[in-house]
């Protein structure tokens, strides 16, 4: 209020200023023109000019507003689109959270047209239309989301990647994550699409990319990789050869990945040297008994390593096992008999005791058969 009051006195300060000086000499303006003159005081003509100089002021500024006026109301009505795709994209979004997908795609389809951000409106049309199980709106929308943007084309094949997963096509997701640059997030999807793939192969082509990011990771991948591999149907023996030569060295002393190769071979020739290896830098009951279940494989060279291996291991009632397995296919029905009872008594395997059973039957000591059957069938039933 106060320098309101101050303003308007400094006014009428100036004005009485003015004024005196105006009554003092008001001096004049002689304007002569052909047989025209005209006479006037300055402070007239002052304000005369002024009064034109408005009237053209306001003339230029009135002619620049009727040509703007087109550009002006297109530029109001694109705001007013603008800022309705703004609202409609953000219902759709929110609807698409709160899983009300056929609405989701309505809206976010609409919202699309206007909006600057074109590409994510797609983006999430996409992923509306898969939860709705429609492939063909998804792939469209897919490929419009490129369209409106190429920089988004890593985050669709993300998306992409993502959707296939989900939807149970990791081989699918594998192909479009290949050669991408890894983050925690390509990671996470390239891992899950590892853990659900069938073509193994595949599987294990994207697991030295990942390795470079983070080796643990990795070599859990390769492991689900390579149990999946050895556990297919029909693998012939060179397939699995071949397989077991792309896993890594840490990978070739797993007592499980070396279990799941030899047991499906047809031809256990090339399984010994590969026991013998992971025996040696990792002692593994599982291996072990694998190792007595060679067939004719080796025999001689399978003797050997058994009987070096019981040194350290006389208490090892699993070697024990394995020493009459090894006896038996040599036809030391004598000396297995004994490395299956010394099994038997240290606590071994069910199938010493039916093994020893088996031997005893074949002796004529059929009491003594029949007890261990017994045995073997109770520690089966309680075991189970």
């Amino acid at each position: 209020m106060n320098r309101s009051f101050f303003t308007l006195l400094l006014v009428l300060v100036v004005a009485a200023y003015v004024g005196a000086l105006i009554a003092r000499d008001p001096g004049y303006v002689l304007v002569s023109y052909a047989n025209y003159s005209m006479q006037t005081s300055l402070w007239v003509m002052l304000c005369l000019v002024f009064f034109l100089v408005g009237i053209v002021y306001l003339t230029l500024r009135f002619m620049g507003l009727v040509r703007e006026a087109p550009k002006t109301y297109l530029g109001w009505r694109g705001l007013r689109k603008a800022r309705r795709s703004n609202e409609l994209s953000c219902k759709g979004h929110r609807l698409l959270a709160e899983g009300e997908f056929q609405r989701a795609l309505k809206f976010l389809d609409s919202g699309a047209e206007h909006n600057d951000s074109k590409a994510v409106n797609y983006m999430a049309a996409a992923r509306a239309a898969d939860h709705l199980g429609d492939s063909v709106a998804r792939e469209n929308y897919l490929r419009q989301a490129l369209e409106a943007d190429a920089q988004y084309s890593k985050a669709v094949k993300l998306l992409a990647a993502e959707l296939a997963v989900a939807r149970g096509e990791p081989d699918t997701a594998l192909l479009l994550l290949k050669n991408m640059k890894l983050t925690e997030y390509t990671l996470r999807i390239k891992r899950q699409a590892i853990e659900a793939a069938s073509d193994w192969s595949a599987a294990l082509a994207a697991v030295p990319e990942i390795r470079q990011m983070d080796d643990s990771t990795a070599l859990i991948m390769e492991k689900t990789a390579a149990e999946k591999g050895f556990a297919g149907a029909n693998l012939s023996d060179d397939a699995r050869h071949e397989l077991f030569r792309q896993l890594s060295s840490k990978l070739k002393l797993d007592p499980v990945v070396i279990a799941l190769y030899v047991e499906g071979l047809s031809n256990k020739e090339g399984a010994e040297p590969v026991l013998r290896a992971a025996l040696k830098r990792s002692w593994s009951p599982e291996l072990v008994a694998l190792y007595g279940e060679l067939g004719d494989a080796n025999l001689d060279i399978r003797l050997k390593n058994a009987e070096s291996w019981r040194k350290n291991h006389s208490t090892d009632a699993v070697l024990q096992y394995c020493l009459g397995r090894i006896y038996e296919q040599s036809g030391e029905s004598s000396l297995a008999r004994e490395s299956y009872a010394r099994s038997t008594d240290l606590g071994g395997p069910i199938e010493a005791k039916i093994r020893l059973a088996d031997l005893m039957f074949e002796v004529g000591q059929v009491e003594r058969s029949l007890a261990l059957y017994r045995e073997a069938l109770n520690s089966g039933l309680n075991s189970s």
